[in-house]
């Protein structure tokens, strides 16, 4: 049963690469959704509110530089954090970003799209904190948490997109944001 997984997805693979050629070309748009695997979080070990997702619109100033936006929001929630005074936290994390994405392309191989790039943006986290109860814990337990503030930030982020069909294709990303990895789908107007 496996073989016959594996041989049908060869097949659609190769019939979609004969079919579909999707090529960029200078004022092209591009649609993005994507939902994030590692959240930035991820060192607090907190229950997933709302997985690390994101939206995306880049246009093609050339066909191998775009500019865009960006905007991606996660929410979390961590319980019984140590402190090192030995009281515990909860603490309730919401994250927005919304940002400015430029981009380089290569479009060496059909169907694929190879991208590096930068984006420049602005954090707007919304972090509750409620101190749950008072153990003592000794005064070496670590606290590595600043209090939340709206900041202007940046990022850089390689990836790849395929279109197994001509305007419809998946994407994967790796960059620092509302996630370490991103995947999803992509859209060409």
């Amino acid at each position: 049963m496996k073989n016959v997984a594996i041989l049908t997805g060869l097949l659609v693979f190769c019939l979609t690469s004969a079919i579909s050629q999707t090529t960029f070309g200078k004022g092209d748009i591009e649609l993005a959704a994507g939902i994030g695997i590692f959240s930035t979080f991820a060192k607090d070990n907190p229950n997933t509110i709302v997985p690390p997702v994101s939206a995306r619109i880049g246009i093609r100033l050339a066909s191998n530089f775009s500019l865009g936006g960006y905007a991606a929001y996660s929410s979390s929630q961590a319980s019984q954090l140590a402190l090192p005074n030995g009281n515990f936290k909860d603490v309730d994390n919401e994250f927005l970003i919304l940002g400015l994405r430029a981009a380089a392309h290569t479009n060496r191989m059909d169907n694929w799209d190879i991208y590096g790039g930068a984006m420049l943006g602005y954090n707007i986290p919304n972090v509750q904190e409620t101190v749950t109860e008072v153990k003592s814990v000794g005064d070496d337990a670590p606290s590595f948490s600043r209090p939340a503030e709206n900041k202007v930030t940046y990022s850089a982020f390689v990836g790849g997109s395929y279109y197994p069909m001509k305007n419809l294709g998946v994407f994967a990303e790796v960059g620092y944001g509302i996630s370490i990895f991103n995947m999803g789908v992509s859209l060409k107007l």
